[in-house]
């Protein structure tokens, strides 16, 4: 997945926010949801819920496209939009970048610290992280 995105994670924001802006993330879900479309439709749907210019969604939905998440190309008189990249494949992508960052710098704090964390929060994903690391492993 080639994508020339480069973000900034912030972790304490929910969802894809932590990734994307709180308006980049709503136009994603809308082309997640809708696959294609354009600037005023996008725009019509966010306008039923807020105040926003016009102006301003061609210009995020650019960048989105300048960032390789959408894709672009011209209809008639109108650019029709689409996702480049699935959500799920995005979510793969972004989750990845994070680990590889923090496994590339900090692995034995990261490790450590998932794997208290599952146990505070999660024990059954411990056990199943335990049992892909036996399937890795040989069971060793």
């Amino acid at each position: 997945m080639p994508l020339n995105m480069r973000f900034r994670f912030s972790p304490a924001k929910d969802g894809l926010v932590k990734v994307l802006g709180p308006l980049e993330t709503e136009i994603m879900q809308i082309l997640w949801e809708d696959e294609r479309s354009t600037v005023k439709k996008v725009h019509r749907r966010l306008a039923q819920e807020r105040d926003i210019a016009y102006t301003t969604v061609m210009t995020t939905m650019s960048r989105l496209s300048e960032k390789g998440v959408l894709n672009r190309h011209r209809e008639g008189l109108a650019y029709v939009y689409s996702p480049a990249i699935t959500e799920e494949d995005f979510v793969q992508l972004v989750v990845r970048q994070v680990l590889d960052g923090l496994l590339d710098d900090y692995s034995d704090t990261a490790i450590e610290y998932m794997v208290d964390y599952l146990a505070r929060n999660n024990p059954g994903e411990l056990e199943r992280l335990q049992q892909v690391i036996q399937s890795r492993t040989g069971g060793l």
